[in-house]
Order: C-alpha cells, then sequence, then structure tokens
C-alpha cells in the first residue's frame, strides 16, 4: 500500500477534527443529586476520622429539605442548605439520623456536614 504525504495529512486532520468535537463537548451539569453525594462523601471522610467502627453514610433522597441560602458563613460561600433523612451505618449496625449539610454550590464541594439523633430528644 503506497502511503504518501497527502495520506499523512488527511489522518492528521481526522485526528485533530476527533480531538477538536470531543473538547467542545460541554461538561454535564452538576445536579442536587451530585450535591447531595457530595454531602454523603464528606459524611463518610468526617465520620471515618472520628468513629472507627463507621461503614457508611447514606442520604434518603426522597425526603430531603433544600433550602436556597446563597450567602457567607465567616470566609465561606454557602449556596444551599440540605436537611433530611439518612442512615448511619457502622459495626453496630445501621442507625437512622437526621443531617444537615452545607454546600458551596456549582464548582465547590459540600463545607460542612452534622448529623443529629433521628428521635424526638427529651427536655
Amino acid at each position: 500500500m503506497k502511503t504518501g504525504a497527502s495520506g499523512y495529512l488527511l489522518l492528521i486532520g481526522t485526528l485533530l477534527l476527533a480531538l477538536t468535537l470531543t473538547a467542545d463537548a460541554a461538561p454535564r451539569a452538576k445536579t442536587r443529586f451530585d450535591r447531595i453525594r457530595d454531602c454523603e462523601r464528606l459524611a463518610a471522610v468526617q465520620f471515618r476520622r472520628h468513629d472507627p467502627a463507621f461503614k457508611r453514610f447514606v442520604i434518603d433522597r426522597a425526603g430531603i429539605a433544600v433550602d436556597r441560602f446563597a450567602d457567607m458563613v465567616g470566609h465561606t460561600f454557602i449556596s444551599t442548605i440540605y436537611n433530611g433523612k439518612a442512615t448511619y451505618d457502622s459495626v453496630r449496625g445501621p442507625r437512622p439520623t437526621r443531617f444537615i449539610c452545607l454546600h458551596g454550590g456549582v464548582g465547590k464541594n459540600a463545607v460542612f456536614i452534622y448529623t443529629l439523633p433521628d428521635q424526638l430528644l427529651a427536655n
């Protein structure tokens, strides 16, 4: 098979076109569920650091309350506050809990997560 300079130029042109088309593809926009997954990741890192018995933290996506906050907390911008029910799983077994997660918004990650007992506290 005879391959000349025109064959190489055609190959290079085709490769450049393919690279250009894939570079123009926009990245997928983050959804609310991606941000909730960020909250789960932050929880996993934080709880693993403080509780060696920790296994996983799973947020119940069906009952999440979303508060569009869009303000500064100290030096950190918080766009959204998520709260709802979750399951804290450890070697002692799964335990229902409530959570609050502060999220930084587009291009940011969850910055704070806190859990509370699921049952009402007696005074």
